[in-house]
């Protein structure tokens, strides 16, 4: 793409996903550090695939629901997601909107229509279909994004997703943020078929695209959710990146494997949109260290903030249960208020 043919609505896109990726990576390893030092105590890094996410986000509408997984961290910056709601439901703080009751790294932010994350893996998927089955019976024309790990692809929730997505031809878009790896486990000793080629077996369309490249990921997913949005159907995309970090901060990936893209390598995908930029003409060094910048001190001041934010209340633990506490449940909120 030349850059004249650039609209400044374009370039000012392009500046915000690379602004998120950057804003992603930072606040990813301000937690793991966090962590580290005792003041966290769980999470699963997303660095490796910030473009991935970026380019997804990109692509949809303010109407389009995501039932996501436990790493899309960039995915909710940019969509507009406010970085304390992330942060909060780390901490797990009285500021947090799952008021604590959640593990770590499991978001929801009703905001941006991004879905609370189940724990078991590809337990997102048939209810990202319901709602997309919701959608097609209120003639609606909101799409639905299922995001979901390599792992995921092995789980029955998988299967049972894409089939009924495609038997009633309802308005989800899956998307496998294949990392390469499942925890331990390499993809190539998890499935001997490559993944976006499983959508054949259940009559949709599936396709391949670099997850490293945010604006690869853009193009495809644009023309993807275009058409499942105008009717054509589910379609399933694998976004091949890579987990440059550990799967959790329970885990050791140098028990299992030698990193294959590190940090600033030329297959990172903050170097690789640097470079987008600036073949476009529309950022220089300048303009990125200039984002950097800002996006350390945005992210410090946030977990400064957060930080001091106390636990929830023991009383919460009651609240929004059921619509109507139970004569055992007001018995034990009346000793927790004794």
């Amino acid at each position: 793409m030349e850059m004249e043919k650039l609209t400044s609505a374009e370039k000012s896109a392009y500046i915000k996903a690379f602004t998120a990726m950057v804003l992603g990576r930072t606040l990813d390893k301000k937690i793991v550090n966090a962590q580290r030092q005792g003041r966290v105590g769980f999470y699963t890094p997303t660095m490796g695939q910030e473009a991935t996410q970026v380019g997804l986000s990109m692509s949809l509408g303010r109407e389009d629901f995501i039932y996501g997984y436990y790493r899309d961290v960039s995915l909710l910056l940019h969509r507009g997601a406010p970085m304390e709601a992330i942060i909060n439901q780390i901490m797990g703080n009285s500021k947090d909107v799952e008021k604590g009751r959640q593990m770590p790294s499991h978001f929801s932010y009703k905001g941006v229509n991004f879905m609370s994350v189940p724990s078991p893996v590809g337990t997102n998927l048939p209810l990202a279909v319901g709602s997309a089955y919701a959608f097609k019976l209120r003639k609606e024309k909101g799409v639905v994004v299922a995001t979901f790990g390599d792992g995921a692809t092995s789980t029955p929730d998988f299967h049972v997703a894409m089939n009924m997505a495609a038997v009633f031809h309802v308005p989800v878009v899956f998307v496998c943020e294949n990392n390469g790896w499942a925890i331990s486990l390499p993809v190539e000793k998890q499935t001997e078929t490559e993944i976006y080629k499983k959508a054949d077996a259940y009559g949709m369309k599936g396709i391949l695209v670099d997850g490293n490249n945010f604006l690869e990921m853009y193009k495809t997913c644009t023309e993807a959710v275009n058409n499942v949005r105008s009717g054509g159907g589910p379609v399933l995309i694998e976004a091949r990146s890579y987990r440059m970090g550990a799967h959790s901060t329970s885990d050791d990936p140098t028990k299992y494997r030698k990193d294959e893209v590190k940090e600033g390598d030329a297959k990172d995908p903050l170097i690789i949109a640097e470079k987008i930029l600036k073949d476009l003409n529309i950022g220089d060094d300048k303009l990125v260290e200039k984002i950097k910048a800002e996006a350390q001190r945005i992210v410090d001041a946030k977990f400064q903030e957060c930080e001091k934010i106390p636990p929830p209340e023991p009383i919460t633990a009651f609240q929004e249960v059921y619509s109507k506490n139970t004569w055992m449940l007001d018995e034990e909120v009346g000793d927790i208020l004794d």
